[in-house]
């Protein structure tokens, strides 16, 4: 069956299977969900590939030396003995740092909005109900997750 569905729900869809036990399915049935998860990877995959090459381009000059910078602050001022004197970033530019990291954030999310709301064709063999119910059985999803995953792979 092809089905026509956004990038992002693909995204999400995968994310969930790629860490689903399948226990409680019969075999027929998880080679089904894993044929899925194997339709879906190449689309989140391609997504993972263009959300860290947008984050690579779109970085401000410097960006990773004050990502060292920030990390060095956040891991000595959660250690109530660390000598805070020798930092090379003070509170105020970890604040700032912190309000560049979000715009970056943003930036990164706005260029690559269009792709993640682009529909795409996947190709698979949809489970049962009955299925379904058995690989809830041996998750622990929450129902958002459920109600995602079912509306994609369910007959």
């Amino acid at each position: 069956m092809t089905k026509k569905v956004k990038t992002e729900q693909v995204l999400g869809a995968y994310n969930v299977l790629n860490t689903a036990k399948y226990t409680k399915m019969d075999d027929a049935d998880k080679i089904k969900v894993w044929k899925i998860a194997r339709a879906l990877k190449p689309i989140a995959t391609k997504f993972d590939e263009d959300s860290k090459d947008a984050a690579e381009k779109l970085k401000p000059e410097g960006f990773d030396d004050d990502l060292r910078k920030a990390q060095e602050y956040e891991r000595v001022t959660k250690d109530k003995e660390a000598d805070a004197s020798k930092l090379e970033m003070g509170a105020a530019e970890y604040g700032e740092f912190i309000k560049k990291l979000k715009e970056m954030n943003k930036l990164v999310a706005d260029a690559l909005k269009e792709f993640a709301n682009k529909e795409v064709d996947i190709d698979f063999e949809p489970i049962s109900e009955d299925a379904f119910t058995k690989l809830m059985a041996s998750n622990d999803w929450t129902m958002e997750q459920a109600v995602m995953i079912g509306e994609l792979i369910v007959a």
